[in-house]
Parts: C-alpha cells; sequence; structure tokens
C-alpha cells in the first residue's frame, strides 16, 4: 500500500517571516500544503509568492482569534481586533452563527478574488471550527464551496486524518516519523514552519520552535525517510 501525506502548514501570511519559512519547507524540503490568513496584513503577499510554486496546495485558515476582521463582528475589542482566546472561558472563543458565517465566508470570497479560484481547503487557527458551536457553519461552508475540511473526527468526507506534528517538546524527528508510520491510509500533519521575524516574535507565543520545524522539515534525514517508505506527498486537490 501507497501511503499518502499531506504536510499541511498552517498561519501562512501571518507575516513575512513565516510566509517565507513556509515556502522555503515547500520548495526544498517535504511540505505540501498550507492555509492562509485572509484578514492578515500578509495574506496578499502570501498568495502572490505561492504562484511561483504550482504544487503547492493552498487553503484558507479561518480565523476569529487574531487581527481585524473582515466583517462587521462583535467578537472585538476596543481596537477593531478580534478577541484573543483567553478573553473567552475557557479558551474557547463562541461567535454568533451569523456572524460567523459571513466573516468565514468573505475570508473565503477574498482569497477566491485575489488568485481567481477557490483554495485546497479550510481549516481553522486555533482550530475554532471544531468547536460544537462552530463546527455546523464550517460544514455549510465546505459543503457550499465543495472543498474539504480538516477536522480530528471523521465528520465529513473527504477527509485525511489530522496530528499535531510539532507542538512543544514534540519538535523531533522521531516524533514526526511515529505520526508518518500510524496506520492510516491519508494522512494530514499539521506543522507551523517558519523564518521569525519582528512580527511573528510579537504576535505569536509559538514563534523560535518553527526554525526548528523548518530544519525538520527541510533535512536529508526526512526526505530520505520519505522516499524508503512508499510515501506519496500530496495535497488536498489530491484526495
Amino acid at each position: 500500500m501507497i501511503k499518502k501525506l499531506i504536510v499541511n502548514a498552517d498561519d501562512f501570511g501571518m507575516c513575512e517571516g513565516n510566509t517565507i519559512g513556509i515556502l522555503l519547507a515547500h520548495k526544498n524540503g517535504i511540505l505540501t500544503s498550507t492555509t492562509v490568513m485572509m484578514n492578515m496584513p500578509y495574506a496578499s503577499f502570501a498568495l502572490k509568492q505561492a504562484q511561483n510554486f504550482p504544487d503547492l496546495g493552498v487553503g484558507v485558515h479561518l480565523n476569529i482569534t487574531i487581527g481585524k476582521p473582515l466583517t462587521q463582528m462583535s467578537c472585538v475589542d476596543e481596537n477593531g481586533y478580534f478577541l484573543r482566546r483567553d478573553k473567552y472561558e475557557n479558551n474557547q472563543p463562541k461567535v454568533n452563527q451569523d456572524e460567523l458565517y459571513k466573516e468565514w465566508k468573505m475570508q473565503i470570497e477574498k482569497y477566491i478574488e485575489i488568485v481567481g479560484h477557490l483554495p485546497t481547503h479550510l481549516d481553522s487557527h486555533h482550530h475554532v471550527h471544531m468547536l460544537p458551536w462552530h463546527i455546523e457553519v464550517a460544514k455549510r461552508l465546505a459543503n457550499e464551496y465543495n472543498v474539504p475540511l480538516r477536522q480530528r473526527e471523521k465528520v465529513m468526507d473527504p477527509y485525511a486524518r489530522c496530528d499535531d506534528t510539532f507542538e512543544k517538546d514534540h519538535v523531533t524527528y522521531e516524533y514526526l516519523k511515529s505520526i508518518i508510520n500510524c496506520n492510516d491510509e491519508t494522512i494530514e500533519i499539521m506543522c507551523h514552519p517558519g523564518l521569525i521575524d519582528q512580527r511573528l516574535y510579537d504576535i505569536s507565543s509559538y514563534n523560535l520552535p518553527r526554525m526548528k520545524e523548518l530544519e525538520i522539515l527541510t533535512s536529508k534525514e526526512i526526505k530520505d525517510f520519505i522516499s524508503k517508505s512508499n510515501i506519496k506527498l500530496i495535497n488536498f486537490t489530491q484526495i
């Protein structure tokens, strides 16, 4: 059996540094896919640069926890920025479904306006689309645009298993290999490679480990492991 592997980087377009790092992970490593944050200042820059890499799948990283919304929403602070997760009970954002649908739809439509075609798939920043009070909106949009949706459980087709590849103490070659070696036929590995610039350092607590992820994803060790393991690298257009 040939195992199919999607290696997807979140946070494309969050800032210049992490965007360039994601592109390097694709150009020089095993990364096959990414998702762009359409409400962030570097989204257009990211999508323009991605045009130079036709094999890179690009989806939309639906967002309600950082930056400014593209529509009128009530879940913002006095400066018009999305409320941080720590402003919600148990760090779990809860947004009006009508507002959520309009905002996420606008994020998808902005992607289409810039690129000229549908995103390869949908996922979300901080996995907020998987919250019970948000999942139906995410499924509605995935069905409306007929694109795959990332999920930790099989809630709709087509799908891939999703695992956090790198998190805190798990930024290691061994942990990455252990996920790739699971028994699922199609796997999505979520990652966050990047180069660190001042903006990323200021807005994301997960910063320096992104450099380690980039190192691992572009390493000869991992590329040789993929080559010897009968694994086909794909993106969401090939599910």
